[in-house]
């Protein structure tokens, strides 16, 4: 009756299930191991430079080590005490030089300006003209600017009087000055110096006063440093005065205090605690693998359950991934979230088993509660109240979660994991006679947290899962049994018999469901949607031919076999067009499962033919799932309660019994996974809803005849 764990498979592909399932099992192993065992690494020695040291640390050994941080120390210092090394530089040097031609080049613009005004006698002509005065201190004031540094008033009026030949010289004078100054180099402190040098060579030169004056200031403001940094000879002095600095040695006595409680780390330190092999602490493999260990205990705990309890996630690979990462990704927010980087009570551990009631099942959920409180706690630093917290909140979070309408209700379910999750911390607090309220106060603060942020990580995550994974959500069912979805408002228009009967059937088997602890929302849903094949010819159908002709009459038997088998194609036709989910197109083929059409077999036989009994069966599959079988079992007997002259309890409760044991006989339940029990409960939830359905009718008076009897009476007595 119930399929066999991992189901109906050949020896070739139960093989290959083999193998995908134990690479999933390791693949789970080793990043759970992986996640949970970087707390247990190395032992709990979490110094940095610039904190505080969090206990006494003696030297467990005698060692004699390089002391490589002063020898670093010593040698930085004495490349330091390294003079850079100079050099002269043409280029600057060609730079500064520039300066001297471009003010002599602009003293030529300035006297050329002179020279043409002059010549065209502006001055006179114009009325509006300066004096000659006035004309004169502008052009000095041309030339001063031309300089840009001050210049006296004897070499200014040189640089306009002076002949050209003499200028030509005093241009001569500036540069021979300069290049003498800056023959060797210049330096930024020797500036000043060399500027008066550049003054004084002018000056002795031959020129007259003003003009001395004048090449003097302009080689003085040409002067500047011209010297650069040799970077390759001063590199190489550094170098040597390094290598010339000796390796610096240090001996650690058994026993000596290297770092004492409180003391601020520092680089030494932790050089000191490097040399003697005290940290970076060593791996210990013991501890990693006893975490290892641990986590595959729990793994193997789980897979016995899903292989004994729930075979139908157990043979479905796409469903042990999500479980795995589901798991993976909460024990890593746990990690991430612990301390001591936040807090061991902020992980959202209740993250996990809200998307696995949600994604797969709330059984499921609730059995990953424990081994998923436990890993928590490992990756808590085995600490006791972490885990109950976990533990309590991922509860709430399974029952929270069972009835999702709204995307509102995620945040309904976060309060009560929060609320929960901060009620527990406070009495882990007080069963281990905490006496700091406020550390007990912030442990209920975060629990509370971790419920809001368990809302938020599932509410975000949700969304990717159902798409990567192709699984339908609580909300995708919602938006899916909305009487304005296309598909179904075509169904109301196109074939209203149809729609009845899909209602009908779908209470039935909803209530079924709710009998069984099967999703009763997905069993409403894909009841909705099994027989929108329907819809290409819905007059071959006897719930749609009211008022018209029954088109069999004029068929074969086997043609009617065929036409009415093919609205399953149809159908997967019409969920592939409305990109329905695959959970719920499953529903489409499955609920005929490879059931005998024996309306028209018996025809066929009554007819005198010798059918071919596998002609007038459904194509199948069987239902692979309880809900799909649900669907089967109320289509079949919804079809047969309704041909009933007479449906009292007891008929109804003979037909439905009746009808499913011929379904279990036809073997069309062999691999849904349902039980003796689950099928004795659905058949009393059957006849419980057809009887109120299909109760006995009062025979009502003739309300119109009594009314007119009562008027002719009034009439009468009138008269």
């Amino acid at each position: 009756m119930k399929a066999s764990p991992g189901g109906p498979t050949g020896n070739g592909s139960d093989r290959l299930a083999v193998v995908k399932r134990a690479a999933i099992g390791l693949t789970t192993l080793a990043l759970l191991t992986a996640i949970i065992g970087v707390d247990y690494l190395p032992p709990r020695l979490n110094l940095r430079v610039g904190t505080a040291s969090p206990l006494d640390i003696e030297a467990p050994r005698t060692v004699e080590f390089v002391d490589i941080v002063r020898t670093d120390a010593l040698r930085r210092e004495a490349m330091r005490a390294v003079a850079p090394v100079l050099r002269p530089s043409e280029t600057q040097a060609a730079t500064a030089r520039a300066v001297v031609t471009r003010f002599f080049a602009a003293v030529a613009s300035v006297r050329g300006a002179v020279a043409r005004d002059a010549a065209e006698g502006r001055s006179a002509q114009d009325p509006t003209a300066k004096s000659a005065a006035e004309v004169r201190l502008g052009h000095m004031a041309a030339i001063r600017r031309a300089a840009g540094v001050p210049l006296p008033d004897a070499a200014t009026a040189a640089a306009l009087d002076a002949p050209r030949s003499a200028l030509e010289a005093a241009v001569t004078v500036a540069v021979s000055a300069f290049d003498t100054v800056v023959a060797q180099g210049i330096r930024e402190e020797d500036v000043a110096i060399a500027r008066e040098r550049a003054r004084a060579l002018a000056r002795s030169s031959g020129l007259p006063l003003g003009l001395r004056a004048l090449a003097g200031e302009i080689a003085a403001a040409a002067v500047r440093p011209t010297m650069e940094v040799d970077l390759a000879k001063t590199n190489e002095l550094q170098q040597s005065a390094a290598s010339e600095v000796p390796t610096q040695r240090r001996r650690v006595q058994y026993g000596e205090m290297l770092v004492r409680r409180g003391e601020v780390v520092t680089s030494v330190h932790l050089q000191v605690l490097a040399a003697v092999g005290i940290y970076p602490p060593r791996v210990t493999w013991a501890a990693i693998g006893g975490v290892a260990l641990v986590v595959a205990l729990l793994l193997l705990a789980t897979a016995a359950y899903l292989w004994q309890f729930q075979a139908q996630v157990w043979g479905n690979t796409r469903h042990l991934i999500l479980w795995s990462l589901v798991v993976v990704g909460t024990v890593l927010l746990s990690q991430v979230l612990g301390a001591p980087r936040f807090n061991n009570y902020l992980g959202p551990a209740a993250t996990g088993t809200m998307l696995l009631a949600i994604l797969l099942r709330p059984r499921i959920a609730l059995f990953t509660a424990g081994p998923l409180a436990l890993l928590v706690g490992l990756a808590a630093g085995r600490e006791m109240g972490p885990v109950l917290v976990a533990f309590c909140g991922m509860l709430v979070g399974v029952f929270a979660t069972r009835q999702i309408h709204r995307r509102m209700d995620f945040g309904v379910a976060g309060l009560a994991v929060g609320f929960a999750g901060a009620l527990v911390a406070i009495g882990v607090g007080l069963v281990e006679g905490t006496t700091s309220y406020p550390e007990m106060a912030t442990h209920a603060g975060s629990a509370l947290a971790n419920g809001f942020l368990a809302a938020v990580v599932t509410i975000g995550t949700l969304p990717f899962l159902e798409q990567v994974f192709g699984m339908v959500t609580p909300i995708k069912l919602l938006e899916l049994a909305n009487p304005a979805h296309p598909l179904l408002k075509r169904l109301q228009l196109e074939a209203p018999g149809t729609y009845h009967h899909s209602i009908m059937v779908g209470n039935l088997a909803e209530s079924a469901a709710e009998a069984i602890g099967a999703d009763a929302l997905l069993v409403r849903v894909g009841t909705y949607y099994h027989d929108v094949g329907k819809l290409r010819r819905p007059a071959f159908f006897v719930e749609n031919q009211m008022g018209i002709d029954n088109p069999h009459e004029k068929m074969t038997s086997s043609l009617s076999a065929l036409t009415v088998g093919a609205h399953v194609r149809d159908g997967l036709e019409l969920a592939r067009e409305y990109d329905l989910p695959q959970t719920i197109a499953d529903f489409i083929p499955q609920h005929h499962g490879t059931a005998l059409m024996s309306y028209f077999y018996h025809q066929a036989l009554e007819r005198g033919d010798a059918p071919d009994e596998s002609a007038f069966r459904y194509e199948g599959p069987k239902p692979q799932t309880p809900e799909v079988a649900l669907v089967m079992l109320a289509d079949a007997v919804e079809a047969a309660a309704r041909a009933l002259t007479k449906p009292t309890p007891d008929r109804l409760d003979e037909v439905v019994r009746r009808l499913i044991r011929e379904k279990l006989e036809d073997g069309q339940l062999d691999q849904c996974g349902l039980t003796f029990r689950d099928l004795d409960r659905v058949a009393t939830a059957f006849v419980r809803i057809l009887t109120g359905i299909l109760h006995p009718r009062l025979e009502y008076p003739d309300l119109e005849g009594e009314l007119t009897r009562r008027r002719r009476d009034r009439l009468a007595r009138a008269r």
